[in-house]
Formats: structure tokens, sequence, C-alpha cells
């Protein structure tokens, strides 16, 4: 059996103009990881939170650093800071090639906090954090995709 991983980051967008532009960005992304993820086998959610992007992606290491190498390289992302890479016993996202999380005007993590401390601990700790951040607000969005007339 191939061990799984998951990967937490946040990067600061790079996305000029206004909220529809964002949403379109946001939009593209997403649509791009739904047709690529699964070839790769990764599964994710993706927040825009204050002018970042918050991101989960789980699958097996190779794949992950490929696509992460991806992202690190993409033009809409700046600043990129790993939260944490850890293993995986279960997918937190396994339905979703990549859920939507998301469009928040003000940023929910202590970004400043987590890039001046010189520890792993707060970065980990802020991983954690948006892993189940993320499983929340997914969850809370399918709810209202599916209630919806």
């Amino acid at each position: 059996m191939t061990e799984l991983y998951h990967l937490a980051y946040i990067s600061k967008a790079k996305i000029p103009g206004d909220l529809d532009t964002v949403k379109q960005e946001v939009n593209d992304i997403l649509t791009a990881a739904q047709r690529n993820n699964p070839r790769l086998e990764i599964t994710g959610a993706l927040l825009y939170s204050g002018g970042y992007f918050c991101q989960v992606i789980e699958g097996e290491m190779e794949h992950l650093e490929e696509l992460f190498e991806i992202i690190q390289l993409d033009g809409r992302h700046n600043e990129v800071t790993v939260l944490h890479f850890e293993p995986l016993e279960n997918r937190g996202f396994s339905d979703w090639s990549m859920a939507f999380a998301g469009i928040e005007d003000r940023m929910r993590f202590d970004i400043a906090g987590i890039k001046a401390s010189k520890d792993d601990l707060p970065a980990k700790q802020a991983g954690k954090e948006l892993v189940s951040t993320l499983e929340a607000l997914v969850s809370q969005h399918q709810s209202l995709a599916t209630s919806l007339p």
C-alpha cells in the first residue's frame, strides 16, 4: 500500500483587479485542479481568505511534490509558506479532486505570527487548523449546494 501525505500551505495571491477578477481566477484554478488532479490521484480543498490562498492537497509524496512545484511556479502565488507536510492515514477530501471552501474578505489565520516564528510548532498548528477549517467549510458548502432548489 502506498503511503499518503497531506500538504497544507498558504500563499499571498497575486491577482490584480476587483472581486469579480478574484472569483474568476479562483474558478480557473479550481477548474484546472478538478481536471488535472485525478490523473495524479490528488484530492484537496482550496480557500481564498483575505488575499491569501489556503490549500490542503493529499496524495502520494511524488505526486504532491510534482503538483506543489507547479503551484510555486504559478504567477498567481507569492510568498508560498508550507504549514505542514505529513503522512496521512485517511484522506479528508477523498470525494473531491479539489473542493471549494469559499472566498472570504478577511484572513482567518494569523499569517504574520506564523511567518515570524522561528519555531515549527506554530506553522504545524496552523496547518492542522487549516485542514480542520477547510473540512468544515467544504462540508458547509456541500450542505448549502444540496439544499438549494
